[in-house]
Order: structure tokens, then C-alpha cells, then sequence
């Protein structure tokens, strides 16, 4: 985690910094920012593995299936003085976290999977039309992205009921390290002004965390496996991970 925020504040370092050298035009803008899953990866899967339990050596999944929570920053800086085309430079936190739990009489049992990824980001945005109402606009995106996923962590935590008492146990281990990849995605987004120079920008992007740098290699020939699973074992090749992304955010132009 503490990497993580290294890395965010580098990023937020290098935005203001183009900003102030350059004297241009700048909009910054930061909020809510949530990564999804989208294609068949042992990733969303549950901890235990796939739906097919008739397989006894199927891989570990991720337990990552749905929404997953971030938080994002964004720097715009404007090309023309119609604000039709401009580079975007950005990063994103998100906040991976998966849970899977066994209850029975006398007993229960819990596994919480979680890891923190950081993408970095530029590009280029072209605003094809504005509307007057609130003076909002609409546009499209391409980006390229600059992955790091942090080393996960999994908790084991359980519970058995014995001779009238509850005795907890618990474990906490890495499955996996730290980690590397280059993506990409297309965005399409609407901003509009509240109150100059306040706007909302709100905006869905769709592209592959993982298009450069896989590892190639199978988990018994020591390889990672799949990129987001909790650990290493009975994984093919690292297949990509195709995402959808969804950003909400307060910008501002200074």
C-alpha cells in the first residue's frame, strides 16, 4: 500500500509540474473511479476455483467479480482554444477485494483475498460536440496505461464451536508479487459546468489491463499464472484481463 501511494503522489507531482513549466491551459479533476472485470477469468472466479468442481486440479480464482472501488486524478491540458482536442494524464487507485465464506454447524470459515493496483495513464481526448445546455460536451478517448499491481494479500479466518466454546483461528500470506503490465483503453465521457470553473466529467472506458508484458509461463514451470488469482497453482499462461472502467469526478479549470 505504501507503494501505492508513492506512486500516486509521483503522478500528482509530474501533472502540476507540466502545468506550472508549460503555463497552458489545465483542468484537473478527481473522484470516484471503479474497475470491473468483464471477460471469463479464473480471476472473478471464487477462491475455491471454477464452477466446475468435478475438475480436482482447477485453479485458484480471485474472487474479484463485480465492481471493484477506486479512487481517480485527472489532468487535462487543452491543445486549441476551442477545447476540442486535449491530452489527458491521469492515475488510478483501486482497491481490490474479494471474500468467500464456508458456514456449517459448528463451525464457519472465511478467506478475504485483496490486492491494490495502480494505473497510470495518458492519451489523447477529442470533444466532437457541445451541447448548450450547461455548456457540456461529449467525447472520445484512447489511452495507454501503465499497470502496477501490488503483492495481494489473503486472510484466512475461522471459527469452531468446542465444548461450548468458540476457538478462532487465523492466517495471513502473500499468494502472489508485485507485478508490471501495460494496457490500453477507449473512453467515452460528458462533462458540463456547474458553477464556473466548477464541471462534472463522468465517463466509461473499456480496453485490457494486461496487453504488454504477460507472463507466458505456466504455474509448474514457475511462472505467475493468471495475474489477479490469489496464488499460483494448476495456472496456464497469463491470459488478458479485459475491464471496464467508470469515473465520476469534480473538475475544475485553472
Amino acid at each position: 500500500m505504501n507503494r501505492s501511494i508513492l506512486i500516486v503522489s509521483i503522478a500528482l507531482s509530474a501533472i502540476l509540474s507540466t502545468a506550472v513549466d508549460a503555463q497552458i491551459r489545465f483542468r484537473i479533476a478527481t473522484g470516484l473511479s471503479t474497475d470491473w472485470i468483464t471477460n471469463d477469468n479464473p480471476a472473478v472466479y471464487q477462491l475455491s476455483g471454477s464452477p466446475d468442481t468435478s475438475n480436482p486440479d482447477r485453479p485458484y480464482g480471485g474472487s474479484f467479480d463485480g465492481a471493484q472501488v477506486g479512487w481517480g486524478l485527472r489532468g487535462y491540458v487543452d491543445l486549441d482554444k476551442q477545447k476540442t482536442f486535449r491530452i489527458p494524464v491521469g492515475v488510478d487507485l483501486f482497491l481490490y477485494r474479494g471474500t468467500q465464506s464456508i458456514k456449517g454447524i459448528g463451525y464457519d470459515f472465511r478467506v478475504d483475498h485483496s490486492t491494490d493496483l495502480v494505473s497510470a495513464f495518458t492519451g489523447f481526448e477529442w470533444s466532437f460536440v457541445e451541447f448548450p445546455l450547461a455548456f457540456a460536451r461529449a467525447y472520445v478517448g484512447a489511452e495507454a496505461r501503465f499497470l502496477f499491481v501490488g503483492e495481494n494479500t489473503i486472510t484466512n479466518t475461522g471459527r469452531t464451536f468446542v465444548d461450548g466454546n468458540w476457538i478462532s483461528t487465523q492466517d495471513q500470506y502473500t499468494g502472489k508479487p508485485s507485478a508490471f503490465r501495460m494496457g490500453a483503453m477507449a473512453r467515452f465521457g460528458i462533462e458540463g459546468e456547474i458553477y464556473y470553473p466548477v464541471f462534472l466529467n463522468t465517463s466509461v472506458g473499456y480496453g485490457v489491463m494486461n496487453l504488454v508484458g504477460r507472463d507466458d509461463r505456466p504455474t509448474w514451470k514457475e511462472g505467475r499464472g493468471e495475474l489477479l488469482t490469489a496464488r499460483p497453482l494448476n495456472e496456464p499462461k497469463e491470459g488478458m484481463l479485459y475491464h471496464l472502467n467508470f469515473s465520476f469526478m469534480v473538475q475544475v479549470r485553472l
